[in-house]
């Protein structure tokens, strides 16, 4: 659902631009409000990159995340990222390459109990 043009002009681009893959990057610190936008992109398109970013934010908060959990739990590649950071972002984009070029990535999402 878009309700900004901004929105609409994304989800028309990864509904019929065909992308290559689909970073969603959602905040660390209020993690499970983002995971809606993560679903409804993946009802649009397989090949995502959820990115966690703000975790320096997260840390002040004593919020932490379990990657490889959160990775198994939505069946798509989960990376860490503080954004003002260039070797966190090194991490992106290698997860992106990764993606674009199959390698690894075709986990099915796991079913848990809440």
């Amino acid at each position: 659902m878009s309700h900004s043009e901004e929105e609409e002009i994304a989800r028309d681009y990864i509904c019929f631009g065909n992308p290559n893959a689909t970073i969603v990057i959602v905040d660390a610190t209020c993690l499970e409000r983002n995971l809606n936008l993560v679903y409804q992109t993946m009802e649009l398109t397989s090949n995502i990159i959820v990115c966690v970013n703000l975790l320096d934010e997260a840390k002040k908060k004593g919020i932490s995340i379990n990657f490889e959990l959160l990775e198994k739990m939505l069946g798509v590649p989960v990376v860490g990222c503080i954004a003002r950071k260039g070797k966190t972002l090194k991490k992106l984009m290698q997860k992106l390459e990764d993606v674009v070029t199959r390698k690894n990535y075709s986990l099915p999402p796991q079913s848990f109990l809440f």
